[in-house]
């Protein structure tokens, strides 16, 4: 009967897992991190797609959405760093202080982080920097233009919004 239990609390985990929809929510709470010369903007995204080709255009929708060529020009480098929704990263997430060996800050949970973009406008230049478990796994580097999107020839995926 036990066995039984958590077979089945270890399927219904699993599927309900598995069944939500993918959303990209922005961490407006940390709008702070900008300076004269650079932006970094964070989101995080529930149900990430494992895929990287699948990643990269479910970004390219939303970036697509997001007003980014109004203001880029302003900087040197904008960021877009894209985090899986987690425990540790949840859509509320808010960067903590209490004491100096007691924080929690973004940078802190780059196990969670999927993909980094960089685009440097005056360099022409856009960077793709994809993390697995915390590492960088691989980065490509493209040129960029104003008028173009951030990824071409990009497929149709679905993208829910919050």
């Amino acid at each position: 009967m036990q066995a039984r239990y958590v077979i089945l609390s270890i399927l219904g985990f699993f599927f309900l897992s598995c069944s939500g929809k993918t959303e990209i929510i922005e961490l407006s709470s940390l709008n702070h991190y900008r300076t004269n010369k650079a932006k970094s903007v964070f989101f995080v995204i529930s149900n990430p797609p494992r895929n990287k080709d699948s990643l990269l255009c479910l970004i390219d929708k939303h970036l697509q959405s997001f007003a980014i060529n109004d203001t880029i020009e302003k900087y040197s480098y904008y960021n877009h760093n894209y985090y899986k929704e987690t425990w540790f990263t949840p859509r509320d997430y808010k960067e903590e202080w209490k004491g100096y060996f007691n924080h929690d800050y973004i940078w802190d949970h780059i196990k969670d982080k999927l993909i980094k973009i960089t685009i440097e406008p005056k360099f022409n230049r856009q960077k793709f920097v994809f993390y697995k478990k915390g590492d960088e796994e691989a980065e490509i580097i493209l040129p960029w233009k104003k008028e173009e999107r951030v990824v071409n020839n990009c497929c149709d995926c679905e993208l829910s919004s919050p």
